[in-house]
Parts: C-alpha cells; structure tokens; sequence
C-alpha cells in the first residue's frame, strides 16, 4: 500500500472513530438496540484501524544511518494483522471494559501502570538489544572481510551485494544474495551444476517464520537469545559460503 493510501486510511479511521465516539456521548441511548450493538463492535473496529495506519507509516521515518531504529520502526510496521489486533483490543478495553471495571475495581489504576511499566521495560530491552546488535562496525564481521577478497566486482555492484548480506545477516532474507552471487558465479566460468552446489547451502535455508511469530510473544530476554542465536548461524553460513568461493576464485 502506498504512504498516500496508508496516510488516507489513517485519517478516515479518526474521523470514523470521533463520530463514534461523539454518537456514543450523547444520541447513543436515543437509537436502536440494534444500532447501539453495532455502534459498539465499531468503535474498536476503528481504533485498530488507527493504529494499523500508524504503524504502517512508521516505516516512511527510518533513517538508514540510524540502523539500530530503523529496525526497530521496521519491526513495528512489518505486521499489520498484529498492529491492528493491539488497536482493537487495546480500544475495546479503554472505551467498553474499563469503564465497568474501574466501577467495582478500585485499584485498577495502579494495575494498569504496572502493566504498562512491564511493556516500557521491555520495549527498552528490545531497543537496547537492537542498538547493540546493528553498532558493530564492518571489520568486526567475517563475512565482511570475505566479501572483499571476491574479484570480478564493480564498485556498484560490490555496494549491492553486501546490503543484500546484511539482509540475509540480519532478517533472513536470501533471494537477493542468491541472485548476486549466482551472477558472480557465472562470471568465473561455473558450470549450472557448480553453482547449485556451490550455493545449496544457501538455497536450502528456511527462515523459522512460525518461530518468529511466537517469538513475539516470549519474554525479552528469550527472543535476545533466539535473535542472537539465529544471527550467529546465518553469519557462520555465510563465511562457509565465502571461502568456498574465494578457492573457486584463486583456481
């Protein structure tokens, strides 16, 4: 969807949500059971609307120098279904269930600080984890240094190729590499058959998506070590591929 669809989605969703909101304030008890029923399945409707449009403008303000928040923006806008899901429930909770609970519940308030004080913290340690994931210059990569020994690169197409690795490095995505470097095979005079070979470890890979999405539901320290872990063995991949073609290279 385009920034322009997503910034026209987002202001129709508030003002969907304000004329709910103003018809539920004062002219709700004046309708219909029907109307009122629906009038309330809405309003959370619209809210999750809201904060999908957030979400997915989110990604127009990443900044490529500021790596470590540009995934952080990315990982927020990456799941629409996610993002509007938080809105509905988030709403329906505010506009629908707080108001009876905060009658019979008077301490309430103090749960819902300390619930939110849980999810500042771990919003802090994922933003911390990130900021030290992404600080590592180039020569402290293996993979890096392999990239510089391969021959028959351009200044452009070299540039090209290392972004797609720190694609692969950082989110599991292969098929750009994949088209790089069975390009650069070519040019050393591989054979269809070698390059299969050469790069099946690569071809093979299979990003655990089903564990990503559970992972978002784990504790903040349990989705650093899986994140790490599964960094280190794309990283290790990656360095085996290299010096295999670095020899095919030198041959």
């Amino acid at each position: 969807m385009a920034e322009k669809h997503k910034l026209v989605v987002l202001i129709l969703s508030v003002l969907f949500f304000s004329a709910l909101k103003y018809t539920i304030d004062s002219v709700l008890e004046a309708l219909p059971i029907i109307l009122q029923l629906v009038i309330y399945t809405a309003l959370p409707i619209a809210g999750g609307l809201i904060t999908f449009g957030l979400c997915s403008l989110l990604v127009a303000f990443t900044d490529a120098k500021i790596s470590a928040a540009s995934h952080l923006l990315a990982r927020i806008s990456e799941d629409p279904a996610r993002n509007f899901l938080v809105g509905f429930f988030t709403t329906a909770y505010l506009a629908l269930i707080r108001p009876t609970l905060t009658a019979h519940l008077p301490s309430l308030p103090y749960m819902e600080w300390f619930t939110i004080a849980l999810a500042v913290y771990a919003m802090y340690t994922m933003t911390g984890f990130s900021s030290k994931q992404f600080s590592a210059s180039s020569e402290d990569l293996g993979w890096r240094r392999h990239i510089q020994e391969v021959k028959r690169m351009t200044g452009q197409e070299l540039t090209r190729t290392i972004s797609a690795m720190e694609q692969f490095v950082d989110d599991g995505m292969k098929e750009l590499l994949l088209v790089y470097l069975t390009l650069h095979l070519q040019r050393l005079g591989e054979t269809e058959e070698d390059i299969l070979k050469t790069l099946s470890p690569l071809i093979d890979y299979q990003k655990n998506s089903s564990g990503s999405k559970r992972s978002f539901l784990s504790f903040p320290w349990t989705k650093r070590k899986l994140s790490v872990k599964n960094k280190r063995a794309r990283e290790n991949l990656l360095n085996t591929l290299l010096e295999r073609i670095d020899r095919l290279g030198s041959e």
